[in-house]
């Protein structure tokens, strides 16, 4: 009887942690911030306890699991609508190589060694660092290379994230606010809370509006475009009644 509890446990918590992991959502295990490891950590060391001690009850497992899961739905929300916070939280991706220069001040702070740096280029199947145009530390640590001639002439820079303006990212690239402004403008965009993303690339400025924004745009037109063929009906009902009356 023990065993064959052992054996209902094991069933009963491998479909409840699944069950959890996808309403956390679906992310790679090298996706994972440190925030999400120390949770997947505690959520499993909890569920092997309840496995092996048959005497517990499962109760006293579902709900720190449960809490945990709940912890982390409700921070995931929180932080994809507060940049800033994600930023703290998660880190965000630092750009170690630009335009072929070792950003030295930017090691320092992500305490990345050049020994570092070389073993994660070769591991690229790149050989040297002079073969390399950018090369960007993500939040998972995996260092993003790529190489000199493969490479676009303007390495594609996010000026705006979810309607927030990444200032660090326009003093990188020599920019500032009041220019950024004034080209979306000129493109027909008065409030970057409006723009979902906004990249600085080689064409231009390329912008994607927030999903409510290009549905209120969408609204507006069939609106107008209702309104125009209604005032073309009425433009040709009136000139009808015109060319009765003149008949007459």
């Amino acid at each position: 009887m023990e065993y064959l509890n052992l054996i209902l446990r094991s069933f009963f918590f491998y479909f409840l942690i699944i069950l959890y992991l996808r309403l956390m959502g679906k992310r790679e295990v090298g996706e994972l911030s440190v925030f999400d490891l120390v949770l997947y950590f505690l959520m499993t060391e909890l569920l092997a306890i309840s496995i092996s001690s048959v005497d517990e009850s499962i109760w006293k497992t579902i709900f720190p699991v449960t809490t945990l899961a709940f912890l982390q739905i409700a921070l995931s929300w929180f932080l994809l609508k507060k940049k800033k916070y994600r930023d703290i939280i998660e880190g965000k991706p630092a750009l170690l190589i630009c335009n072929g220069k070792i950003m030295q001040e930017e090691m320092k702070r992500q305490r990345y060694t050049i020994d570092d740096l070389l073993y994660q280029i070769r591991d690229k199947d790149v050989g040297s660092v002079s073969e390399v145009e950018f090369a960007i530390l993500e939040n998972s640590g995996v260092l993003s290379v790529l190489k000199k001639g493969q490479t676009p002439l303007l390495f594609p820079f996010p000026l705006i994230s979810d309607g927030e303006i990444q200032v660090d990212m326009l003093y990188r690239c020599g920019l500032n606010q009041k220019w950024l402004l004034e080209k979306l403008r000129k493109l027909g965009y008065n409030d970057p809370k409006d723009i979902f993303i906004c990249l600085w690339e080689k064409g231009g400025l390329h912008i994607t509006l927030k999903e409510g924004v290009m549905k209120a745009q969408g609204m507006e037109k069939c609106r107008q475009k209702i309104s125009c063929q209604q005032a073309n009906k009425q433009r040709i009902l009136s000139k009808n009644r015109d060319q009765k009356d003149q008949a007459k």
